[in-house]
């Protein structure tokens, strides 16, 4: 699957192109897409396969994955990714520190039924920081109107 983040003037848009050629898009606003390009480091390291970016693979809208009844019963790998994707966000803007990262998953993840979380180290979690920096420092770069496109297996 291609995920696609097109900056606009005052509004980004995320756009999801499935391998069939199905698409799913939504409005970001102005903000800037970290916490969906921290999603797509987590669940491509860790293999998630039922987190945001999974859900959308297998035919979810982003639409679908916003609204607050769907939301409530995805599950828990798909909460796993949520948990790991804000993590990685805090530790990107520095709210946390990388060593810090294991643990916040860890303790977030106790307060919810059924999650499994995987093994990690912190080679590991500093390698996904590094990523994470540099695709929003190539973000960043991008101008008006272009595009970062990223693959999903």
């Amino acid at each position: 699957m291609e995920i696609i983040f097109t900056k606009g003037k005052n509004r980004n848009t995320l756009t999801c192109k499935r391998k069939d050629g199905t698409l799913t898009s939504a409005n970001l606003g102005p903000d800037f897409p970290n916490h969906d390009i921290a999603h797509y480091l987590v669940e491509k390291k860790f293999k998630l396969e039922k987190g945001f970016y999974g859900k959308v693979k297998s035919g979810m809208t982003i639409e679908e994955l916003s609204d607050k009844e769907i939301i409530r019963n995805l599950g828990s790998e798909t909460w796993l990714s949520e948990i790991m994707a804000r993590n990685l966000q805090s530790v990107g803007s520095g709210a946390a520190k990388t060593e810090q990262f294991i643990e916040l998953i860890n303790w977030e993840a106790q307060s919810i039924n059924g999650i499994r979380v995987p093994q990690m180290n912190l080679t590991d979690i500093e390698k996904m920081k590094l990523e994470f920096d540099q695709l929003c420092e190539k973000w960043n770069l991008i101008p008006e109107n272009g595009q970062l496109k990223l693959i999903f297996e």
